[in-house]
């Protein structure tokens, strides 16, 4: 039998949902809500339930602060992917929040290669645990919370994160390859989204395709192509940063 490539694929499961795009929205609501009294996050990395690991820089000035959830690629490992981002939320001064998939992959993507188009499986309540004990822990900005993915983990962010307005006031998708529209668009989310034209793992005309119909919504999107292959752009993300949680060194409240 002939092996379809995850890019094909990706490209096709983007083009099937364009006929049932705003109509579905079955991904998974969650219940943890920033509490701005909540006091006992250690600076440093700390262990959280289900594995998630926090990150609060020794930089970080006192009070509620910006957080931003980052959602790793398929096969790839979340401590990892926090490594990479101390140094940015040293800079910024924010909590960086890292939660590791049950699977190869987060559990809706791993569905829709299947052929399966559900969200059967446990990572987006577990996420929601995570938070919930964040939450507990530090007092956060609830003004600034942001859903950040790259690659699968950018499909799911723009997935789970755009169900879920009420907790995510920002998402960063960086290269994803499908998604599931929510059952609406709330227009005061700001989505960001960035993907390489000469991407050679997830096609650019798949995300195309997704900023297309956001944009037919009138989403308060920014979309940043850029000339490379399958990679985080730092300028991208330092724009998608600016705009979801504000400049470096502005405390509280973002830019138009």
């Amino acid at each position: 039998m002939r092996k379809v490539s995850p890019g094909l694929l990706a490209l096709v499961l983007a083009l099937a949902w364009q006929d049932v795009a705003f109509a579905a929205g079955r991904a998974p609501l969650m219940s943890a809500r920033p509490s701005l009294a909540a006091t006992g996050l250690a600076t440093g990395e700390t262990q959280l339930a289900n594995g998630a690991i926090a990150y609060r820089p020794a930089s970080a000035p006192p009070g509620p602060l910006p957080v931003v959830v980052l959602l790793h690629g398929a096969g790839r490992n979340a401590g990892r992917f926090l490594q990479m981002l101390k140094p940015t939320a040293d800079r910024r001064g924010l909590i960086l929040v890292a939660p590791q998939s049950l699977g190869i992959t987060w559990d809706w993507v791993q569905n829709m290669r299947a052929g399966d188009y559900s969200w059967r499986g446990p990572d987006g309540r577990r996420i929601d645990d995570s938070l919930k004990d964040l939450f507990g822990r530090a007092p956060v900005d609830p003004s600034r919370v942001v859903l950040l993915g790259f690659s699968d983990g950018a499909s799911y962010a723009l997935s789970l994160g755009l169900a879920n307005s009420k907790l995510f006031t920002g998402v960063i998708s960086l290269s994803p390859g499908m998604w599931d529209p929510p059952r609406r668009i709330d227009k005061s989310q700001r989505i960001f989204i960035a993907h390489g034209r000469r991407d050679s793992v997830l096609p650019f005309g798949a995300t195309a395709k997704i900023v297309e119909d956001l944009q037919s919504e009138r989403a308060t999107l920014r979309f940043h192509p850029f000339d490379g292959d399958h990679q985080i752009d730092t300028p991208s993300l330092t724009e998608a940063l600016d705009w979801t949680v504000g400049p470096v060194g502005k405390q509280g409240g973002l830019q138009p």
